[in-house]
């Protein structure tokens, strides 16, 4: 067997010196140091925290879905610059009739043919920015309609509710404003039932009155004044919506061969099934906006639907960012109750 081999004291001495060193310097610049690390990881938080307050309210992007229609369109740009928002608004190819009728089933053997051929169109137009979000890789992206409108505090509304849907959502990583577990969030949307588990806030951007319009026209007494953000029960229309890169992986996959009911129908179902997890904020943050004069549904374009709006209007939000980038100051659009 080889010998044991035994340090020498100048060794032993240089060793203990290099350890002492360590120490000495450990104490002297370790607070930096770890102190540096722990600010440099409240910064960062503290960055994803403030995202909602940005062009793109903490989404990647913000797509819309438009065919170009010039109200829908114009007024909606016009509402971006007065909030200060950025949107993409990609291309639609232009669709044949026979293509339309192919994806909605219309005389094929064993589809049952529901959709009218606007409603068919409305899905291509969605279908059409999920794969333009796949094209370009958006981690995530908050898709809204071309009729869209919203509060011209937006900023200042997702930046409370966002930390909402991290709590709802049981999230475990918030170096991203709204999480890291959801699929999709329904932000515009025209009702949605209120489960006995939320979390609210006291949102004084709402209207004054408690009176909710539904998507029928009919009125429901809502809490005043409350914000709430809940998992999604039965939600319906898609005005705005944020997904996943992966959600819009999944749906498109599962969509774009052909569809037998509403987009919002499908939607809402993906999430009851669990297949999607989803997050209602309630009410909604975006709404659809009715011109005075204009049919306002696309799909009424297409399906002859003749039900023109009098007046300007949009329902359920305080300050229009449609009506007030028409008259530079806040403005409100529903007037249905006083105060605003």
């Amino acid at each position: 067997m080889g010998r044991k081999q035994v340090l020498s004291i100048p060794a032993v001495r240089n060793l203990a010196g290099l350890a002492a060193f360590l120490i000495i310097l450990l104490n002297l610049f370790g607070n930096y140091l770890f102190g540096s690390l722990k600010y440099t990881a409240q910064r960062s938080l503290l960055k994803a925290n403030l995202e909602p307050l940005n062009e793109t309210l903490g989404f990647e992007r913000i797509a819309v879905v438009s065919s170009g229609t010039s109200w829908r369109l114009h007024g909606l740009v016009e509402a971006t610059e007065f909030t200060n928002l950025y949107i993409d608004v990609p291309s639609q190819p232009v669709w044949t009739d026979t293509e339309v009728d192919e994806f909605r089933g219309y005389r094929v053997h064993g589809r049952h043919g529901e959709l009218g051929p606007g409603q068919a169109r409305c899905w291509l137009g969605h279908l059409n920015i999920w794969r333009q979000m796949l094209l370009q890789k958006w981690s995530t992206a908050l898709i809204m309609e071309d009729d869209a409108d919203w509060d011209i505090a937006i900023k200042q509304q997702l930046l409370r509710v966002a930390p909402l849907i991290q709590e709802v959502t049981g999230a475990t990583d918030w170096s991203s404003p709204y999480g890291n577990s959801w699929d999709l969030l329904w932000l515009g949307h025209c009702g949605d039932y209120i489960p006995l588990q939320l979390a609210s806030f006291v949102d004084e951007t709402l209207p004054g009155s408690p009176m909710y319009r539904e998507n029928d026209g009919r009125f429901t007494e809502f809490p005043h004044q409350q914000r709430m953000v809940h998992m999604s029960v039965g939600p319906i229309c898609t005005y705005a919506y944020a997904l996943t890169a992966s959600a819009a992986s999944k749906l498109y996959q599962l969509s774009s061969s052909g569809m037998d009911k509403l987009i919002t129908t499908h939607l809402r179902e993906w999430c009851q099934e669990g297949f999607l997890k989803c997050v209602t904020v309630n009410p909604e943050l975006f709404h659809h906006h009715k011109q005075a004069g204009e049919i306002s549904s696309e799909i009424g374009v297409v399906e002859g639907w003749e039900n023109r709006s009098a007046v300007d209007f949009t329902p359920n939000i305080r300050y229009s960012a449609r009506c007030s980038s028409k008259k530079k100051r806040p403005a409100a659009c529903q007037l249905e109750f006083d105060p605003v």
